[in-house]
């Protein structure tokens, strides 16, 4: 039978960007106990999602185990900790209701079944909660550090407007109430809105006279966006620069070569460029090269050898 479980979920205390600040976010989350256990993982698809770098893809699971629960380490990298102390790879430990574990800086505390009578808000369901728990992040950053609107081409070329505030609505047009003023008879007073939001930038037409593209096809109604993403308004091109897209990115491509290559990525801190993490050049290629010229050098030696030789 499947029992919903109830957690709440901490962000790390190291966050993904230069602000420094104290206070973490708390999500609570239901997950369904499905066979009888929750796993906690990196990987998509696991029953609860945490996107982050020193979690493994699948760290730890909750098993339903005679009439309770353990909590099992899945031979992590960096290892689940319950009670101050780590826990031995493969070898579940009963944890209580209430109780709290870490894995790779996140803490969840188990808080029992649920009888499903008043659910949590979608919003906060477990196939939602990774991209919650990086905006959350991110939303503590200084401005520089978040989502803002690059203007590629056309009069106000490389001007900017940060969408710093979460939930805020950002216009573009022509007025000059607008958050980023453009000029050119083709823009609109208020042509297109930005909105910010857990689930990512949002962008949608304000009923402008020449329309919206979003990679080369006009827009109808609202459309998400991804990092990168270019939008046309009249003659003017925007580049949405987005880091938690970016980061949510680069943490499923890394899960995809992990699954290719099967193996565990070391630990690495994802706000430290060139930190343990950081891609290293190969030396093969040199060495190569380097047996290539002494073995050509050989073969000279010896054809000097015989035509003087003679």
């Amino acid at each position: 039978m499947s029992v919903p479980l109830r957690f709440t979920i901490r962000n790390p205390r190291r966050a993904l960007c230069a602000a420094e600040h104290a206070d973490v976010s708390t999500h609570e989350v239901e997950a369904v106990c499905e066979g009888g256990e929750v796993v906690f993982g990196r990987a998509r698809g696991a029953g609860i999602e945490l996107p982050f770098p020193k979690v493994s893809a699948r760290h730890v699971r909750l098993v339903r185990h005679a009439g309770g629960y353990r909590v099992e380490d899945l031979g992590s990298t960096n290892g689940t900790h319950l009670a101050g102390r780590r826990l031995a790879p493969h070898a579940p430990e009963a944890i209580a209701v209430g109780q709290a574990f870490e894995i790779g800086g996140v803490e969840v505390r188990f808080l029992g079944e649920t009888s499903g009578t008043a659910p949590i808000p979608a919003r906060a369901s477990s196939d939602t909660l990774a991209r919650r728990l990086v905006h959350d992040i991110f939303e503590a950053c200084p401005p520089a550090e978040c989502a803002r609107l690059l203007v590629l081409s056309g009069p106000e070329q490389g001007h900017e407007l940060a969408l710093a505030a979460s939930g805020r609505t950002f216009k573009v047009g022509r007025g000059e109430g607008c958050d980023l003023v453009l000029s050119g008879e083709d823009i609109s007073r208020e042509h297109a809105a930005f909105e910010r939001c857990a689930g990512g930038i949002v962008v949608r037409d304000l009923g402008s006279k020449n329309g919206v593209e979003v990679g080369g096809e006009r827009l109808a109604g609202a459309r998400g966006l991804g990092d990168g993403e270019v939008i046309a308004i009249g003659e003017t091109r925007l580049q949405l620069l987005d880091p938690e897209d970016r980061y949510l990115r680069q943490i499923q491509a890394a899960e995809r070569d992990e699954a290719m290559g099967e193996t565990e990525p070391a630990p690495v801190d994802a706000a430290a460029p060139g930190g343990a993490g950081a891609p290293q050049t190969s030396r093969l290629p040199a060495v190569a090269s380097a047996i290539a010229a002494l073995a050509l050098l050989a073969v000279l030696g010896l054809l000097l050898a015989l035509f003087f030789g003679q």
